[in-house]
């Protein structure tokens, strides 16, 4: 298949489009050559995992620099140094050939190093010891926080940390008030259905839902703080198993109480038998004209004889 001229210039056009894209976000971008050791990284908190508001967070982490570079750290470079944490407390330390210099305090959430500071001379060991104090701070639902990040500002913009850690906040006052409401719950819950089992009502399909919901109620009671995801579930299935509890105790009747039905308009039916429409008279008038006029022809007949 040939391939008309005017086509191959747009091909060739494309592919150095591509080119172009690509190196210029090499430049943009370009790879830190700090490294963050998993070793030279120390988590100090009083729980395990995920935290939560109030507790107290201290970390302790070591950054490398290139032995085999110009220098150590570009002048025109800097580090930037953030934590979510409340009253974050930085203290660092440059470390040369083994020997430890001032240490340097800083209380902001971002904290900034300048390269001026960072740069020595090729051919000397050089690394940069940070520590963070600081405690978790509250939030109304469950949040990921960065606890603390590293940044190489190469001046670009690059968004690629050397280093970060995160972690999620729990807010466990939320996850205690509801345990605590559906708690109130359930004793009320078993409360009505005991005083309705005492009339002889049927609760057997109730107090299942019962014991489901003191199944959930009780894990998420016994749940470590950070698995939230599980106490919400446990919890969700709490609520359901006592709306459904509360739903079959108002839907059985109570014993000795009768179902109000609808009145009918009741229609008086005639008996069968003999009617009991007076028939009507019989008109008596032509009657009593016959026998009148009758007389009277009688009467005159003898008095014409006579």
């Amino acid at each position: 298949m040939a391939i008309q001229p005017g086509t191959g210039k747009i091909m060739l056009l494309a592919i150095c489009l591509c080119i172009s894209l690509t190196l210029a976000a090499s430049a943009a971008c370009p790879e830190t050559k700090l490294e963050v050791q998993p070793s030279a990284v120390t988590i100090e908190t009083a729980g395990s995992g995920a935290l939560t508001p109030g507790m107290a967070v201290v970390m302790s982490v070591r950054v490398d620099f290139p032995e085999r570079e110009n220098t150590t750290y570009p002048e025109t470079s800097q580090l930037e140094l953030t934590s979510g944490l409340d009253s974050p407390v930085w203290t660092w330390n440059i470390v040369r050939n083994g020997v430890k210099k001032d240490e340097t305090v800083e209380r902001k959430s971002r904290v900034i190093i300048s390269g001026d500071v960072l740069s020595w001379p090729a051919n000397v060991t050089e690394s940069l010891d940070i520590n963070l104090y600081g405690t978790a701070p509250s939030v109304m639902e469950p949040k990921r926080l960065t606890v603390l990040r590293i940044l190489d500002v190469a001046s670009t913009d690059c968004n690629d940390p050397v280093y970060q850690h995160s972690a999620y906040v729990l807010n466990t006052t939320m996850s205690r008030e509801r345990i605590s409401s559906l708690t109130a719950e359930l004793a009320r819950l078993r409360a009505d259905a005991a005083t309705r089992n005492m009339t002889g009502t049927d609760t057997s399909l109730i107090m299942e839902q019962i014991d489901v919901a003191q199944q959930h109620l009780g894990k998420a009671n016994t749940t470590p703080a950070f698995e939230f995801v599980s106490i919400g579930l446990a919890l969700d299935r709490t609520e359901s198993a006592l709306a459904e509890g509360r739903r079959l105790l108002e839907a059985v009747p109570v014993p000795g109480t009768a179902v109000p039905q609808r009145a009918e308009p009741t229609v008086q039916k005639e008996l069968p038998g003999p009617s009991s429409q007076t028939p009507a008279s019989a008109d008596p008038v032509p009657v009593l004209t016959g026998i009148v006029a009758c007389a009277g022809a009688s009467v005159a007949l003898k008095w014409y004889r006579g």
